[in-house]
């Protein structure tokens, strides 16, 4: 990247160290450029940059931020990143490095939607039986979409062998471990006006553009800089409220998939939630859900409000209910509670497809 920078995931760096090298925050190694055709070109040292180590945590984090000691080949141009967004079965590219083929291989694969192993991550399927399968080799690589701007590093596969599938970490995800990657982020995020991954109406709808993660620009007034000075849930959307353009009973804003009701009547499942019940274990939850809804969602201390605060803002956005059940069915296990709330999930989605929404 940009910087003289190379981002990559924790464990990568930590094969390449081997099992005896200590602390890989005070280590060196070596970056290769295999696909460069520069003349002189080389290895390069690089050693781990500073606020640049997430590793490994049940599932979470692993990512890895290396500074590079000498300048990258001429003829790599640094990468672009731009948040990853929802799926919508989106066909994106990865280049891995694998055994048998040392000049590397190109994998296509399609968005599936968030959680699987892990809530943070995003799970991929090979787009075709031809092409390769994700496998060892690709770990760390930037995933590209047809904007030709990377919205995430593979991170995991499913090792059985009739399975083609796997998993990356979002770049937005990237950017909550390794805040000064931020810079990096350049590309608008998917689903806005003329990115990809627009499709139709749901671009156009009032809260269709709201930035996604810690990285919004400048001036959208629902972004909460932690670093900054907007207070806990930015201009207008203190504890209690809805925000300006949110109130009790505004439905009429809803995405058209779902029925006006929808966040009253997920309320009132999602209270009897353990995990949502309990104020520390929620914050986790929101945590995983994503810092678009950690940043931006009201706490008002009451737990009916606080539950249709934060559906109210999930749905906002086109998978932001799938996303916060992927978050809070991985603290759950199957409970009672969280089967219950994944069926109303799914009545009130079968009733907004069947034409009982909000217009």
């Amino acid at each position: 990247m940009a910087g003289g920078r190379v981002v990559t995931c924790a464990h990568v760096v930590e094969g390449a160290l081997g099992p005896d090298a200590g602390d890989p925050r005070e280590a060196e190694l070596t970056v290769d450029f295999p696909g460069s055709l520069a003349l002189g070109t080389g290895p390069v040292r690089a050693s781990v940059a500073p606020r640049g180590w997430a590793p490994p945590d049940e599932e979470r984090a692993d990512v890895a931020v290396l500074d590079l000691h000498g300048d990258a080949p001429v003829d790599c141009r640094p990468a672009g990143l731009r948040p990853c967004g929802p799926a919508r079965d989106r066909i994106v590219r990865a280049f891995g490095q694998v055994v048998g083929a040392p000049a590397g291989l190109w994998l296509r694969a399609r968005l599936v939607g968030s959680g699987g192993l892990s809530p943070e991550w995003m799970q991929l399927e090979a787009a075709s039986e031809a092409g390769d399968r994700l496998r060892q080799g690709y770990s760390g690589a930037g995933v590209v979409d047809d904007s030709g701007y990377v919205i995430g590093l593979v991170v995991a596969e499913d090792t059985r062998a009739e399975r083609r599938t796997g998993w990356l970490i979002p770049v937005e995800v990237v950017v909550r471990y390794c805040p000064d990657l931020a810079d990096a982020v350049t590309g608008p995020a998917a689903g806005a006006d003329g990115a990809p991954g627009a499709d139709g109406p749901r671009g156009s709808g009032p809260h269709a553009h709201r930035p996604y993660g810690p990285y919004a620009p400048d001036g959208d007034p629902g972004f909460h800089d932690p670093a900054g000075d907007p207070g806990p849930y930015g201009p207008d959307r203190g504890p209690g409220s809805y925000g300006p353009d949110r109130g009790p009973g505004a439905e009429d804003i809803l995405p058209p998939s779902w029925p006006s009701s929808a966040e009253r009547d997920l309320a009132r499942v999602l209270v009897k939630v353990r995990s949502f019940a309990d104020p520390h274990r929620r914050e986790r939850v929101l945590r995983d859900t994503g810092d678009h809804i950690a940043f931006h969602v009201e706490r008002t201390g009451v737990l009916i409000n606080d539950a249709r605060a934060v559906l109210g803002l999930c749905l906002e956005y086109e998978d932001g209910v799938d996303r916060f059940a992927a978050a809070l069915r991985w603290y759950e296990s199957g409970s009672l509670p969280m089967r219950e709330f994944d069926r109303e999930v799914a009545r009130l989605r079968a009733r907004g497809a069947g034409g009982g929404a909000a217009r």
